[in-house]
């Protein structure tokens, strides 16, 4: 009987280990004025969103308003938000709910910075 339930549930544990598990995803969101911001990223390849991150820090530091600016860093699937892997990390601005600019890859600051600068208008 005991053989026969191992020779059952062997196959089972086996297939349910081969199983792809969804990987998670860091998001960074802000809410200035009438925008969103969300910073999509790979908790193993902080690395990469560095530059990222030191344009969201030095745009804030830049706002009139940074006091009231606060970032929220929660943690998804990476199937809920239906973003190919590749386009990590991943920086999303929208207005009033629809996508205005988005910035993908390996982006120098710079560049990120200008990009916000010139989306997110105070």
């Amino acid at each position: 009987m005991l053989k026969r339930m191992l020779v059952f549930l062997l196959p089972i544990l086996l297939l349910a280990g081969c199983i792809q598990q969804s990987e998670n995803v860091q998001v960074l969101t802000a809410a200035p004025d009438d925008y969103e911001l969300y910073l999509y990223t790979e908790p193993e390849k902080e690395n990469e969103a560095q530059n990222y991150l030191s344009a969201l820090l030095d745009w804030k530091l830049k706002q009139q308003v940074h006091e009231r600016l606060e970032f929220k860093q929660t943690e998804t699937h990476a199937d809920k938000i239906n973003v190919p892997k590749e386009e990590l990390p991943l920086l999303v601005v929208k207005q009033k709910g629809k996508t205005v600019t988005k910035i993908a890859g390996n982006t120098p600051r710079d560049k990120i910075l200008t990009t916000l600068e010139d989306t997110i208008i105070n």
